[in-house]
């Protein structure tokens, strides 16, 4: 039965590839391009980051320490993420830069393919996506595979394939815990007790799995290292306003607090997520459905002290989303270009030194991005759907 989903799969990809054609032929230029250009210019630091992972999994070493004679900067990944990262691990670093650049934007393109919508919509998504794309592809980071495994987790269960949904929801977690957003989509799932343990084997399996390239007892330690990474880096970030680019980095910088707590503004982001799910009535519709994703795309971004530049690749496609679902007509244009000119720190790139002088400037790529989730929020909180939306209903039989 699996090795027929994952036929079937290939053969939409491949039909995928065909209707367009054209957005992917642009991603896969502008990963050819900018992975060049890491190699030319040796910027491709995160990627001895990732790779060294691999090697530091089966000897055993901490997962999480700074490793000078390799790369700057240290690993703040799940221990999972080691294994993925393995088969690029194999190869010279030019052709394994190469295609961990390819891997991670064929995996965005191809969850947005899986979207319940026009193939023009889809298109919309992949040229909207482009700014943030070339940002993402700069720094070799796996944001577009992060944003995708959120993605996959709401179109596997829509298909009534709520095994495959828990697996994208555990494996994004057990790597970056903006994985956890997939859990939003359980309020869609009818048979939630069978969901909760496809939840449970799969947590148990990607637990377990590292654990035969190293050992039980290294796989528990990485995972308390972990932990203890990703708390310095918080606190790292809080102290250092120029690497929080999420709106709480934001509010520290236009209030002037740099020590100001992260809980208030997060517990407020938390309940705003909550409030569409208080319109139950809706929850079988398509359109709210989309709004309630593209809101999950955009909340771990916004609210993490870890955001940067090139993790909006993350909420960008939660913006494309949004853009294809509203029919506000010239106001969304208008955000949308405000967001995109942000997107691609054109006020930066064009006066440098305001950034550096003053971190504000910086945090604010963040703005726009907060002004489209308030958005969704809204529009999902109040969603009423259309006489012709009514037939629109996404599978009754999620599992």
């Amino acid at each position: 039965m699996h090795s027929a989903f994952f036929i079937r799969n290939l053969e939409k990809f491949y039909h995928s590839l065909n209707k367009n054609h054209s957005i992917l032929i642009v991603w896969l230029i502008i990963t050819i391009i900018f992975s060049i250009q890491g190699l030319a210019t040796f910027r491709y630091n995160n990627y001895l980051i990732f790779e060294n992972t691999w090697r530091n999994l089966i000897h055993q070493q901490n997962l999480y320490l700074l490793y000078p004679g390799y790369h700057e900067d240290s690993n703040h990944y799940g221990p999972i993420f080691s294994v993925l990262v393995a088969p690029f691990a194999w190869l010279p670093n030019g052709i394994g830069l190469f295609l961990w650049n390819i891997f991670n934007g064929i995996v965005l393109f191809q969850a947005i393919q899986t979207l319940n919508i026009s193939d023009q919509a889809k298109r919309t998504i992949g040229y909207i996506a482009l700014p943030c794309l070339v940002v993402s592809m700069l720094s070799e980071q796996f944001n577009p595979t992060a944003g995708a495994l959120i993605i996959l987790s709401f179109t596997q269960l829509n298909r009534n394939r709520g095994f495959w949904s828990a697996a994208f929801i555990v494996l994004g977690t057990f790597i970056k815990l903006y994985g956890i957003m997939g859990l939003a989509f359980f309020f869609f799932v009818k048979d939630k007790p069978r969901f909760i343990l496809y939840l449970i084997i799969w947590s148990i399996i990607l637990f377990v799995f590292p654990m035969l390239f190293s050992s039980p007892d290294f796989i528990i330690q990485s995972y308390q290292d972990w932990y203890h990474s990703l708390v310095h880096k918080n606190q790292t970030n809080i102290a250092d306003s120029t690497s929080d680019l999420s709106i709480l980095g934001f509010i520290r910088s236009i209030l002037n607090l740099p020590n100001m707590s992260n809980a208030p503004a997060i517990i407020s982001g938390c309940i705003l997520f909550l409030l569409p799910f208080l319109n139950i009535k809706n929850y079988r519709k398509q359109e709210f459905q989309l709004y309630i994703l593209a809101s999950a795309l955009l909340f771990p971004v916004l609210f993490s002290s870890g955001a940067e530049d090139c993790t909006y690749i993350i909420s960008i496609a939660g913006v494309g989303i949004w853009y294809i679902s509203d029919k506000t007509g010239r106001t969304k244009k208008i955000i949308l270009a405000i967001l995109l000119i942000f997107a691609c720190n054109l006020p930066l790139a064009i006066f440098p030194k305001i950034g550096k002088q003053y971190p504000m400037f910086m945090s604010m790529l963040s703005v726009p991005f907060f002004i489209v989730w308030l958005l969704i929020i809204y529009k999902a909180t109040f969603y009423q759907s259309l006489p012709s939306e009514e037939s629109k209903q996404l599978n009754p039989n999620n599992a």
